[in-house]
């Protein structure tokens, strides 16, 4: 039997471009490396959480004065401030060594900015603050590498990956990320920490680093 070609016939209308999924502004900021302190104004980050390998390598701690309102799956500090707590409110006890992962973000004359952290933390000048490395913003040259209290501080090389609030671990951060050491104590631990090789980065000792006083004529994006 002999075969016969057919020709098909072939539809002239032209295929609809399959539909991207929707990007909210937060995945396009995100996208467009903007670290979790540079949420659109109203958008609303997820909540990250610090390895419990570095936390409890470098503590103990005292006090951990912000951790999420449905509270963490591992301890952080013998004392553990929740929102509700208001732990920027709440005295903290000079003699408490305190672990602190802030929230991100805000702009500096909200009550409960990052800039109003940062502030706390270099006054109570005794702990650890863990926070993205933005050398720009009036928080980091104000209460870190202008504060008389800080004593060291580690700039992390490469990025941190932190974790999901019930504790499975994300992905790396979109920014790199600084650990501020308050008080003598604090230096020794983060010192321990880096030779050890729990934190892969950068030791600076402050006390051996000069500061110049310069003039605060503020920025474009003040924060």
């Amino acid at each position: 039997m002999n075969a016969v070609a057919r020709h098909l016939p072939v539809s002239t209308k032209p295929k609809k471009p399959a539909k991207k999924p929707k990007q909210t502004a937060l995945s396009l900021a995100v996208a467009n490396n903007v670290g979790y302190d540079r949420a659109p104004e109203g958008i609303t980050t997820e909540t990250w959480l610090t390895p419990p390998e570095i936390v409890h390598g470098l503590g103990p701690f005292d006090l951990d004065p912000c951790i999420p309102q449905q509270g963490m799956p591992w301890r952080t500090a013998t004392r553990m401030l929740k929102p509700s707590d208001d732990g920027l409110k709440t005295p903290w006890p000079k003699s408490a060594f305190v672990w602190m992962n802030p929230p991100y973000g805000g702009h500096k004359n909200s009550p409960t900015s990052q800039h109003r952290w940062m502030e706390k933390a270099a006054e109570h000048g005794n702990g650890i603050a863990l926070v993205l490395a933005r050398m720009e913003t009036s928080w980091m040259q104000e209460s870190v590498l202008n504060h008389p209290s800080v004593s060291a501080v580690v700039f992390t090389k490469g990025r941190l990956s932190f974790c999901r609030p019930d504790g499975t671990l994300g992905t790396s951060c979109p920014a790199g990320s600084v650990f501020i050491g308050y008080g003598a104590a604090a230096a020794r631990r983060l010192k321990r920490g880096v030779e050890s090789g729990l934190i892969r980065g950068t030791y600076l000792d402050m006390a051996h680093v000069s500061r110049v006083a310069g003039a605060d004529v503020g920025a474009a994006n003040d924060e």
